[in-house]
């Protein structure tokens, strides 16, 4: 669907869509981008860059659960200049939002050199170089995303990634049947609540707008399997509200990023159903850092009122699969980056620094 004027916030109202139309075609394209991997693959290597790399480290724990796999992420321009091609990757996957990639493309044929693995390309753009030297394509059926910031194009490669290892795992009897389709029936409704959720962050805006307007510094704090969300909120707030940024794993925090807190730090903390120890911990150290700031914001995945009811909960529809919590938890953080900086004034079309690249590049 082509959209006038189309902004970041355009973007993310069409996840919920789009990830159905992604879903609704399961397991047509995915089975045709798996119908030449060898019969056992363990090692599967996905190559990416930027906020692709954050999408990519999503879907990887889900990934290595549902169909039993050793599953890499590295960024393409590290892995070409100093990584080893090991032959024991049997699947490459290269994920790229651009026409011309070169970065890419040199860094699938390095991959390439020492193995047979079954290439695979996840991409919005069909017709180009990379799509040439690959196996298979997968489309993320999302157009080409013309806003610098991808919100859409995140979470359409989040679950191309994710269902790519439940048609493997299915392929490889690791899954029956019954079994793959509930985890699509669980997709399908974390899909359906897609827009809901942005409606949530929306009317969570609103209530604390001036805390948000005004902070200079924000973090967000959650269980390992967050990782991908962490790190693309920390993407996301950067580049967008041009202010300290972090997204720190609980062990990260615990291990030095407390050391950053002030009174003016702004923290989420995110709540899902996991370990209960992990969840026992965040809450300690979210009950210690609220005697340091007054900026404590919690958004919670588990279903249950929140322990401090202290009316800074942002309470979303619960999801009781961790690995299937990240597709609800970076919506909030998306949301919330378009609307604080519509309040600061910051004008998303006029990127700043427009000549770095072109700085750098004269290096």
């Amino acid at each position: 669907m082509m959209m006038n004027n189309p902004t970041m916030l355009s973007y993310i109202r069409r996840e919920q869509p789009v990830l159905e139309r992604l879903l609704s075609s399961y397991p047509r394209q995915i089975t045709d981008a798996l119908a030449d991997t060898p019969q056992h693959p363990q090692h599967w290597l996905i190559l990416a860059t930027g906020s692709r790399i954050n999408a990519a480290n999503t879907a990887r724990l889900y990934m290595q659960k549902t169909a039993a796999l050793q599953v890499t992420v590295a960024a393409a321009d590290l892995y070409l200049t100093y990584e080893e091609a090991d032959p024991s990757v049997d699947v490459i996957i290269g994920i790229s939002l651009t026409a011309n990639d070169p970065t890419m493309l040199a860094a699938i044929k390095k991959a390439r050199t020492n193995s047979n693995a079954h290439t695979i390309i996840i991409t919005d753009q069909k017709d180009t170089a990379l799509t040439e030297i690959a196996d298979a394509t997968c489309d993320l059926l999302t157009g080409k995303e013309t806003v610098p910031y991808i919100t859409l194009s995140f979470q359409a490669i989040v679950l191309t990634l994710m269902l790519l290892a439940v048609r493997s795992a299915t392929d490889r009897n690791i899954l029956t049947e019954l079994a793959a389709n509930q985890e699509l029936d669980e997709f399908s409704f974390l899909i359906e609540n897609m827009n809901p959720t942005v409606q949530r962050a929306n009317d969570f805006y609103r209530k604390f707008t001036i805390d948000f307007t005004n902070s200079p510094q924000f973090t967000s704090i959650g269980a390992n399997v967050l990782a991908g969300t962490l790190a693309e909120m920390q993407a996301k707030f950067t580049e967008i509200l041009r202010v300290p940024t972090h997204g720190y794993s609980l062990a990260s925090f615990t291990h030095g990023g407390f050391m950053g807190t002030h009174e003016n730090h702004c923290q989420f903390y995110i709540e899902i159903n996991t370990d209960p120890a992990v969840m026992a911990q965040l809450q300690a150290v979210k009950k210690y850092e609220a005697r340091l700031t007054p900026h404590i914001y919690t958004i919670s995945l588990t279903g249950d009122q929140p322990t401090v009811n202290d009316d800074q909960t942002l309470q979303l529809e619960a999801v009781t699969d961790p690995y299937k919590a990240p597709l609800l938890a970076i919506i909030p953080f998306q949301v919330l980056a378009w609307f604080i900086a519509k309040s600061r004034g910051i004008n998303l079309n006029h990127p700043m620094y427009e000549d770095f690249q072109t700085a750098i590049n004269l290096l």
